[in-house]
């Protein structure tokens, strides 16, 4: 998780991530609700909890007995505690210590949009979430792709990634853009799920189309976002590499409309 440490560095962008995922939570909280078995009594816990504004919202709908929320960093742990308020532990660590960080046993673990991409130590992490759940227990966490059926899409990424390099190397900068899962790395995310002990229940994915537009704007709406992708420049430098580099990969490639794959896993302990 050591890149959520400068996701947000004040109340503002926690403000901003919070607006920006209000469609997400009211898009999947039913569905986390019941794929997750979350019912009243039981212990939850969020990890990276963000900005709190999926474990508000799952809280509002079940009485829940503890809700745990987990970040690296403090602003996103605070923002959750203040949400959340009842029943409620916050606790600043790296998922991938869980088994550690939390010493009772849970019935329910959700982790969204973190564990592709800012969870470092991912085996450390499923082994840790099968050593505090409960039996029948269940792990939820979710995979942001793009392109696993359209060419077009992945064309346009691996294009934009080049040409974000391109800009930075004029502030002698190395840049970190994310990689976006692929078959191959899917297949090894089966895989370290079934060394972990843990029981695949099922995969539900979820495919939208957005435009160019839409994709500038999800790139730069986060100020914190792209910190780690193009480090050591302040938002409107960074912000300005990124539409330049969509600018020229549309000129390379024209403006079709770009696949997203949103895919959860469901897990569960079976002993």
């Amino acid at each position: 998780m050591t890149q959520l440490k400068k996701y947000v560095k004040n109340k503002k962008e926690v403000e901003i991530v919070s607006q920006f995922r209000k469609n997400y939570v009211k898009e999947y909280v039913n569905f986390l609700i019941k794929k997750g078995n979350i019912k009243q009594g039981k212990v939850i816990v969020d990890i990276p909890c963000g900005t709190g504004d999926m474990a508000k919202a799952i809280t509002e709908k079940v009485n829940v007995e503890k809700f745990v929320v987990i970040d690296i960093n403090k602003n996103m742990v605070k923002s959750a505690k203040e949400k959340i308020i009842n029943n409620v532990l916050a606790i600043v660590g790296d998922a991938g210590d869980i088994g550690n960080l939390i010493d009772f046993k849970v019935d329910t673990i959700i982790c969204l949009n973190g564990f592709h991409q800012y969870i470092n130590r991912k085996e450390d992490f499923l082994r840790g979430c099968e050593k505090i759940l409960n039996k029948k227990g269940r792990l939820i966490f979710d995979i942001s792709t793009r392109g696993l059926d359209d060419e077009y899409t992945r064309k346009f990424f691996q294009s934009q990634r080049k040409e974000i390099m391109s800009l930075s190397k004029e502030y002698n900068i190395t840049t970190q853009f994310p990689t976006w899962p692929n078959d191959s790395i899917l297949k090894n995310y089966r895989k370290m799920i079934f060394d972990s002990g843990l029981k695949l229940l099922d995969e539900n994915e979820f495919t939208t189309f957005k435009t160019v537009s839409q994709i500038l704007s999800d790139a730069i709406t986060i100020p914190g976002r792209s910190r780690p992708w193009i480090p050591g420049l302040n938002y409107k430098k960074r912000k300005d590499i990124i539409k330049k580099s969509i600018e020229k990969t549309t000129e390379k490639l024209g403006k079709h409309k770009i696949e997203y794959n949103r895919i959860f896993f469901i897990l569960e302990k079976t002993n």
